[in-house]
Order: C-alpha cells, then sequence, then structure tokens
C-alpha cells in the first residue's frame, strides 16, 4: 500500500482526539473525509502531514516511515480551506518560493490548466478567492508531492466558481494519479469524486468503503443521516429507515397516507405526509394537496438495515 496508517493516536491535554486510527490507500485513490464538526478530520490531515505530533502509532507513506520527520521533510501538500499567499510577492514567486529546481514544462501545464497563467505577474490583493485556490494547488502540485491534503479547500467560494475550480482540481489529481485525501462537508461532491469514504466519529474510524455502499448499507442512523434525510415508517410494528426518495405514490398498496404540505425544491416537492401516527417525507415531481390521501409504497430492499 502507498500510504499505511496504523493505531494512530493524537491527544490534545488530556483530550483523546484520534484513537488506533488504521487504514490503507493506495496510490492514486482518493479518500474523503466526512464527519461532524469537531470530531477530529483536520486533526488527522494535521497528524499525517507533521503540523502536529501523533502520541502513538505510525505513518508510513511511499515506503519511507514519516511519523517522525520534520513537516518540511514529508513530501506531502496541505491546501487549506484559506490557503495563506505572501502577500509582498506576486502569483508566480508565490508558486515557486523555496523552490531551488522544478520541472518547467509541468508548470507550464499547471499554470494553462488552472487558468493561473494570466495571473502570474498579480499580488494576492488582486486574486479571487477562486484565483487563489487555483494558485494554491499549483503552488502544491509543483513540488511533485507523493501525498495531496485538501482541508475544505473550496467551502468558502461561491457555486459558480465551487463547480469550476473542484473540476479543474480533480482533472489534475486523476491525470497526475495523485493519492488524495480530502475534508469535505459537501456531501454531493463526497459520494461524486471518492473512491472510498472514511467516517470518523468520536475518534475512531466508523466507516471505510465506497460511496455507493456507504450510501445504500450504513452501519447506523447517523450514519445514514449524513448522506441525506431519512424517514421512519411503522411496518408489522417495527421501526423501518428509509430514504425519502425510494418512497413512490401508487394507486393502490397497505400504506394510506394524509398529505401535510409539499415545499419546492426546484426540480421536485419535499412532501410531509401523516402515515399512521407517523410524519414521514417523500419526494414527488409536482404539489400535492394538504389533506389529500394518497398510497405510498416502497422496494424492501431499499429499507436501510443497520
Amino acid at each position: 500500500m502507498f500510504l499505511q496508517v496504523n493505531n494512530l493516536s493524537k491527544k490534545y491535554d488530556e483530550k483523546l482526539v484520534l484513537e488506533n486510527i488504521t487504514f490503507q490507500q493506495k496510490e492514486g485513490e482518493i479518500i474523503s473525509l466526512i464527519g461532524t464538526s469537531g470530531i477530529g478530520k483536520s486533526t488527522l490531515l494535521k497528524c499525517l502531514s507533521g503540523l502536529t505530533n501523533i502520541n502513538s502509532g505510525s505513518v508510513v507513506l511511499n515506503g519511507d516511515k514519516i511519523h517522525k520527520q520534520e513537516a518540511s521533510f514529508r513530501k506531502i501538500a496541505y491546501v487549506f480551506q484559506e490557503s495563506p499567499l505572501f502577500p509582498h510577492i506576486n502569483v508566480i514567486d508565490n508558486i515557486l518560493f523555496n523552490l531551488s529546481e522544478y520541472d518547467q514544462e509541468k508548470l507550464n501545464h499547471l499554470l494553462e490548466k488552472t487558468e493561473v497563467k494570466a495571473l502570474v505577474k498579480r499580488f494576492p490583493y488582486e486574486l479571487s478567492g477562486g484565483e487563489n485556490q487555483r494558485v494554491a494547488i499549483v503552488r502544491s502540485l509543483i513540488r511533485n508531492p507523493d501525498l495531496l491534503l485538501l482541508d475544505e479547500p473550496f467551502s468558502n467560494l461561491d457555486t459558480v466558481n465551487k463547480r469550476y475550480v473542484k473540476e479543474i482540481v480533480f482533472e489534475i489529481i486523476k491525470e497526475s494519479n495523485l493519492t488524495t485525501i480530502i475534508v469535505n462537508h459537501d456531501i454531493e461532491e463526497s459520494l461524486e469524486i471518492s473512491d472510498r469514504i472514511m467516517i470518523i466519529n468520536n475518534g475512531i474510524i466508523e466507516s471505510i468503503d465506497s460511496p455507493e455502499n456507504i450510501y445504500k448499507s450504513p452501519k447506523n442512523l447517523s450514519t445514514a443521516e449524513l448522506f441525506g434525510d431519512v424517514t421512519c415508517i411503522s411496518v408489522d410494528n417495527q421501526q423501518k429507515h428509509i430514504r425519502p426518495e425510494n418512497i413512490k405514490i401508487v394507486k393502490k398498496s397497505a400504506y394510506s397516507v394524509e398529505i401535510k404540505n409539499s415545499h419546492y425544491l426546484g426540480e421536485k416537492y419535499r412532501v410531509s405526509a401523516k402515515l399512521g401516527n407517523d410524519i414521514i417525507s417523500l419526494y414527488h415531481n409536482s404539489e400535492l394537496k394538504k389533506g389529500e390521501s394518497l398510497y405510498i409504497d416502497f422496494n424492501k430492499d431499499d429499507v436501510l438495515n443497520f
């Protein structure tokens, strides 16, 4: 394996933030790191990069034991939510700062691919947020890292800029076969870009699996809710959990509901309905009238089993 993390633990004072984190990563694989705020996602990236020391465990990257190396000796690039650039030097000097040797052909390719070439003489104060992040990406990749760490790199960008910068960055990552770990709160994006998703909860790895398996077969309700709405239905005196998009309105079934309200979401309506004593959610392509009685049904294979 290209990256091997074994029993990594980290404490701040007496508080255990990460406990026996163990996983392996193939070269070129993209892992998204998911979890609620404050559960150690960014701390794990800092431990891997050497920005903070670990209390125990080991990290092996491309055959090198790096957990005792200083951050500057690790072949790891780290792009932050707001990647700072030196304000007193221009873009190209920021990119090449403290770099004695580099591949000019690769630099030209990265500048053109990210559309930074026209910005090289500008200073940081002249850049937009999206331009700043593209410069930060070029600065990281020209150093030929073995591992790229992205800590919510697109979260401060507007929707248009986010989509544009994200597409550029992940196209470069894929063509470079660059091993990447990204902390991400955008669940749809994580499902789209990841080879695997890692969920951290209470300082441990709760799940690490393919996006499809994480979404369709979550280990528990909290994990299921990280990836979208879950509604609860009473069936045969048992509580069943199912995603609203898997509930369909049909002509006749064993489940009769009364519509409570419909909210327009763009391509669909989110509908609340009363089923027995339960209020459930489903999606429909048109507005449903309050008080209307309808039948719903669902595929038993779509029920989430924890």
